[in-house]
């Protein structure tokens, strides 16, 4: 065999391995398509099974918040209700809601900590022997001029609308703020300190101070009205409390010491 015989049998040998490597790897890959298919489905409907089971467990607890079916747990109110007068009624607004989200940081949307956290502070006040109307119960539209309508149409005696705050340029601001009208509204700023001394108390929960501010909710309305900043989804760690069932429970249990404890001052007459 000469010297061009032999280069021209490697070249053929060449070939005929790059075909068989193409070969094998196509046959790899159409293998691999369908498997990786499987894996994809399987996965997804592992996520889909535990989104729904997650969400189930998450409507059960706030339906047992609101009909007060777990009154009995281990969690008690913080007031008594021999000091509150039958008939005092309180609004709790939860701020936001349907395609309005509010702030949203991460998986922390504050629309739906606002509503946890009203159905909450509903079920406490109500074993506190005050009437309760919600401005919303489920994740629904309403605006600024329905929310205040719901409170003056009701004639009641307080109005709280629960929030979350946000600040861009200080990641490090925290803690619950709670806002009055002005500086003369005397009964709403009696509300507002009282639940920033309330809150204050606890440990886990950091607090700033109550001042005045001219938002929608507390210029239309015809009774004493506050609006709670409950904390800053622009601080990580706080935003991770605020989606934490057990803070949410203990932070509805401070602003309701804090409306008991102002009813309880005698601001208010009571038929």
């Amino acid at each position: 065999m000469n010297r061009k015989q032999y280069q021209k049998r490697k070249k053929l040998r060449k070939r005929k391995m790059k075909r068989l490597m193409i070969a094998y790897l196509l046959r790899a890959i159409v293998i691999l398509i369908p498997i990786i298919m499987m894996i994809l489905m399987v996965c997804g409907c592992l996520y889909i099974y535990e989104r729904f089971t997650k969400e189930d467990e998450k409507v059960n607890k706030y339906m047992d918040i609101y009909t007060g079916r777990n009154a009995g747990s281990d969690v008690a109110p913080v007031a008594s209700t021999e000091n509150n007068a039958p008939g005092f009624c309180v609004v709790v607004d939860a701020g936001h809601g349907g395609s309005d989200g509010g702030t949203v940081s991460g998986k922390a949307v504050e629309k739906d900590i606002n509503l946890s956290v009203a159905l909450k502070l509903k079920a406490i006040l109500e074993d506190d022997n005050i009437e309760v109307i919600l401005t919303r119960s489920s994740d629904e539209n309403i605006s600024l001029a329905e929310r205040t309508s719901v409170a003056n149409d009701s004639n009641a005696d307080f109005f709280i609308s629960l929030h979350c705050n946000y600040y861009e340029k200080g990641a490090q601001i925290a803690g619950l703020e709670c806002y009055y009208n002005n500086s003369n509204a005397t009964e709403s700023k009696g509300y507002a300190e009282s639940i920033i001394n309330a809150v204050s108390l606890s440990e886990d929960i950091e607090t700033r101070y109550a001042k005045t501010e001219g938002y929608y909710v507390l210029r239309n309305t015809q009774m004493p009205a506050v609006l709670v900043e409950m904390g800053f989804l622009s601080n990580y760690s706080e935003s991770q409390k605020l989606l934490d069932d057990d803070y949410q429970e203990s932070l509805a249990q401070r602003i309701a010491e804090g409306i008991s404890n102002e009813i309880k001052r005698g601001y208010h007459t009571f038929s």
